[in-house]
């Protein structure tokens, strides 16, 4: 490393004393407002280069990507050297100029006659005019160079300067020297320029960050089929403040914020430094006030740390100090304990803009008002519910630090950087999406970046200039792998009252969810843990939630009972006409919903004790239906099975009696045993209807009525489910699917359930006492990563547009947690 940085000061020395004499070297014709240059090395080998590697490759829609291709300067010289650069044009846009040595066959016409050249007489110079397959760019000459561009009032300029030559500017020079030429390619860019090059390439937004981040750098490019690398300098002036001028004098420390920095965040930013004194003087200039006027209240905190970082959640950010003593910082911060979420406590900061007061530009506009102390971290947030998503993929190891995709990527950096930033693609493509010209949209939007999923850049403060590295890495996969995520999680003001349930979104063709807390508020929670609308029912929902389109037009609402209220509530949280329907008698069971052929001729079956009562979608009774009534309670709510073409509807009464009815409620199957029913519904299974009795024998009645018992050995509280080729049974801590039978540590646990998602089972159940959720799949093998935390059975579906599942649980008692199958 000393030899390395000697030998860039040696360069820049030499470069500092000894001006070119050549007159027409290439860089002597560099535009004087040109933000970016590349420097080509190589034409041929930048074109193999860059068609090869995979990201480019896989993403030739891209209109940036794509206009490199069609410079037809670039696909018609044959001089391997020249510089390609960038001038901006009006507010949002740029033009190129590119500077190579003369190549003849640019100015002059071939043999296919599809070029046409005009001449312009300007200042006693000759200015080329090439039209080439619809497309134009005007050329002039000097000596043994060639200056060609997409502008004419840029070749008139460099005429003119030609005539009275300006020098060039330090800096530029520098990195340009500096810039190697082994490499295809180096990319040159203006550092003060970094903010409007930025708002010019995304004319939706501004990134104040960017202000005045350096002085101009240099980036050497290596490019295979799989990693994009940059290597390179960048100076930074004394007499003007910059971003990387605040490291000034501290040595780099090493980065450890990607070991609590959730895989799920949109990425980190992490700042280093080993004297806090001489930071806080280096932001003061930043700052444009006096060292004495920063606040000192943060400064016993601070000395004590070596790294301050933020990484983007979702909804919010949360600020991380690494410390040298954990235990003494936490002192300094103070606070009283507000909440402890899985062991870990959460205290209350007073202050809640000190760090931005005293970290600007470096933290800006953070509001501190609560944190965590975990290891050698402390981590702070603006709320609760981001700091209970951080503790969460702490305690589930779900960090961007444990995955397989960083550590390749991060291996290519030093262990020690002033700057290390960190971002996930998905959530670039997402930015630029948002933020790009409305034409360019859904380029961006369809950016193919699974491959790809973190870019990094590093940045090492020495002297006056810093080391730059950036990585983008292709992840090779090594086989099938699963790991679960954490992906958001939501607190409610009160207890949840019954478990979260996924339910269909119309709109974004995902899932939401729905569930009720102990005030009997319902709450309608988007993928993302946002509270789309809590509204107030009259009382607890019994059974789940369930859907129906009452209009087929795609739009779904949400149908339940209460004890007393059958409703139907829209997307928007509205009560859907000519629902709520009121009942003077009790409902004792959970609806059961019917929709016999899948035409969404929706049937609704309340119970009430012994009485049955039909309703359509439009809440109107069904008069086809004749049945009325049970000689005794029901214990369950009804049930609808088919078997191949018959519809049967299955009546459990506290009697043992059961009766299996057709459509219009006459009986379709004569059952004289009486059944000892246990608490589990009927299911098909091996075309006959399945369940289990109290003394745990298997029961299944075939469509003559008659009865097969088999004894499994079950216990009193024993629980089922099944298709039609998968039993699951559970009895005390014993786990049984298709016959294998796993025991689980012994606990209190939820009912097993049994989901049929795109041609796969999957089978959970929850220890609620020592909360934790399994997952297994049909052959009784646990997902990687589970069990996880969670409170109650699991809700599982797809909820957002990409191919993995995601799934919602209980979490502490007024919470909902949102986890990703990966």
């Amino acid at each position: 490393m000393k030899k390395t940085v000697a030998l860039l000061l040696l360069c820049i020395a030499i470069s500092c004393t000894n001006e070119s004499k050549e007159s027409n070297a290439l860089i002597d014709h560099i535009p004087i407002d040109a933000q970016v240059v590349i420097k080509i090395n190589d034409l041929e080998e930048t074109s193999s280069k860059l068609r090869d590697n995979n990201f480019i490759k896989n993403n030739k829609q891209i209109d940036f990507f794509k206009y490199f291709e069609e410079i037809s300067v670039l696909n018609k010289t044959n001089q391997r050297e020249g510089l390609l650069c960038f001038s901006p044009r009006g507010k949002n846009d740029f033009d190129y100029t590119y500077i190579s040595k003369i190549d003849p066959a640019l100015l002059s016409n071939d043999s296919l006659q599809t070029k046409k050249i005009e001449t312009i007489n300007y200042s006693e110079k000759t200015i080329y005019k090439v039209t080439d397959v619809n497309q134009t760019f005007f050329a002039t000459k000097r000596d043994s160079i060639l200056i060609t561009s997409s502008s004419q009032l840029l070749i008139e300029n460099a005429i003119r300067i030609q005539a009275n030559p300006l020098p060039i500017d330090k800096d530029l020079k520098k990195v340009f020297e500096v810039s190697g030429s082994d490499n295809a390619f180096s990319i040159l860019v203006n550092g003060k320029k970094l903010q409007s090059i930025h708002n010019s390439l995304l004319p939706n937004t501004k990134l104040d960050a960017l202000e005045n981040f350096s002085g101009w750098a240099s980036l050497d490019a290596s490019l295979d089929q799989n990693t994009i690398l940059l290597d390179g300098i960048a100076i930074e002036k004394d007499s003007l403040y910059s971003t990387i001028g605040i490291f000034d004098n501290t040595i780099a420390q090493e980065n450890r914020i990607a070991k609590v920095a959730p895989v799920t965040a949109k990425g980190f930013i992490s700042f280093t430094y080993d004297d806090f004194e001489v930071l806080k003087k280096n932001l003061s200039l930043a700052q444009d006030r006096e060292f004495e006027d920063i606040p000192n209240e943060l400064d016993e905190v601070l000395s004590g740390v070596s790294e301050i970082g933020l990484v983007f959640m979702e909804k919010e950010n949360a600020l991380v100090l690494t410390t040298l003593d954990s235990e003494t910082t936490s002192k300094s911060l103070g606070g009283a304990k507000v909440d402890t979420y899985r062991n870990t406590p959460i205290y209350n900061y007073q202050n809640t803009d000190a760090f931005s007061q005293v970290l600007n530009p470096l933290v800006k506009n953070f509001e501190a008002k609560y944190y965590f102390v975990k290891d050698e971290f402390v981590v702070l947030g603006s709320s609760t519910s981001t700091l209970r998503d951080i503790i969460a993929n702490i305690l589930n190891q779900t960090l961007i630090y444990q995955q397989t995709y960083y550590k390749n990527t991060v291996k290519d950096l030093s262990d020690n950087a002033s700057i290390l930033i960190a971002g996930s693609t998905q959530n670039l493509k997402n930015y630029i999406s948002e933020y790009t010209e409305d034409k360019l949209k859904d380029q961006w939007e369809n950016l193919r970046d699974k491959d790809h999923p973190i870019g990094l850049i590093q940045i090492i403060k020495e002297n006056d200039f810093a080391h730059i590295h950036a990585v983008l890495k292709k992840e090779i996969a090594k086989g099938a792998a699963t790991s679960v995520t954490q992906v958001a999680s939501t607190t409610l003001e009160k207890e949840v009252l019954n478990k979260p349930v996924l339910v269909k979104n119309h709109r974004t063709k995902g899932m939401d969810i729905a569930i009720q807390d102990i005030e009997n508020n319902l709450y309608l929670i988007s993928d993302k843990g946002d509270i789309f609308w809590k509204k107030k029912i009259d009382g607890e929902i019994l059974g789940e939630i369930q859907q129906i389109d009452i209009y087929k037009n795609g739009r779904f609402q949400l149908l339940f009972n209460t004890a007393n209220t059958l409703y139907l509530v829209d997307r928007d949280g509205k009560d859907v006409a000519p629902y709520p329907k009121k009942f003077e008698k009790t409902i004792t069971q959970p609806l059961a919903l019917f929709d016999y052929d899948k035409s969404k001729r929706y049937r609704i079956v309340l119970t009430q004790g012994n009485e049955l009562t039909m309703l359509n979608a439009e809440g109107e009774i069904v008069t086809g239906f004749g049945f009325k009534g049970t000689d005794s309670n029901l214990i369950i709510s009804p049930k609808h099975i088919r078997i191949g073409t018959k519809d049967y509807i299955l009546l459990s009464e506290e009697n043992g009696k059961l009766s299996i009815l057709d459509r219009l409620g006459r009986t379709r199957v004569t059952v004289k045993d009486k059944v000892n029913f246990s608490k589990n519904e009927w299911y098909q299974y091996q075309d006959k209807f399945t369940s289990t009795t109290k003394d745990g024998k298997l029961i299944q009645i075939d469509e003559k009525g008659g009865v097969v018992t088999q004894n499994l050995n079950l216990g009193e509280n024993n629980g089922i489910v099944s298709t039609n080729k998968t039993l699951v049974t559970f009895s005390e801590n014993k786990l049984s699917i298709k016959g294998r039978i796993l025991e689980l540590d012994y606990g209190v646990y939820t009912e097993p359930k049994l989901y049929y998602i795109n041609n796969k089972i999957y089978i959970t159940i929850t220890d609620v006492q020592a909360k934790k959720v399994y997952l297994y799949d049909s052959n009784a093998e646990l997902f990687p990563n589970f069990p996880v935390y969670g409170n109650s059975v699991l809700s599982l579906g797809n909820m957002d547009k990409d191919p993995n599942l995601e799934f919602v649980v209980q979490g502490e008692d007024n919470s909902v947690l949102i986890y990703q199958i990966n």
